[in-house]
């Protein structure tokens, strides 16, 4: 690993730790968020947090994306943080999932910003008979 992207991954792993922890989001407590190229996102996915920012190049957006646990500071983490690369073409739509919900990705035309809805996905169990 070059010492770029050690720094890249300390910087982006280091905003995980100041995240206060945060109920998922619901049906009724969706927010849209709309970031510009270049500009760090930091939001939560269930029980993971997600750091990241994307660059417009070729009229898409290169979106980077860390996931992780919340760092709380008495314990170890359960699982390693993961690194997720999405490259996400104008008009289109990506979605990055976590194991309690996802965060669904739409680059604008021309790539001049991004928006992000998280989604909290609710298994159906229907009751046996």
């Amino acid at each position: 690993m070059t010492t770029s992207a050690k720094l890249a991954s300390v910087v982006l792993l280091s905003g995980l730790a100041v995240l206060p922890q945060r109920a998922p989001a619901f049906a009724d407590d969706v927010a849209t968020y709309h970031v510009a190229a270049l500009k760090g996102i930091t939001l939560s996915v269930g029980s993971k947090r997600a750091v990241g920012y994307y660059t417009a190049t070729d009229n898409a957006c290169h979106l980077t994306l860390m996931l992780a646990d919340p760092y709380t500071g008495t314990e170890k983490a359960v699982s390693e943080p993961v690194r997720v690369n999405v490259k996400v073409q104008e008009g289109t739509s990506a979605s990055v999932d976590a194991l309690e919900g996802s965060l669904a990705f739409q680059c604008a035309p021309g790539a001049t910003s991004m928006m992000i809805q998280p989604i909290q996905r609710v298994a159906y169990n229907a009751t046996a008979k």
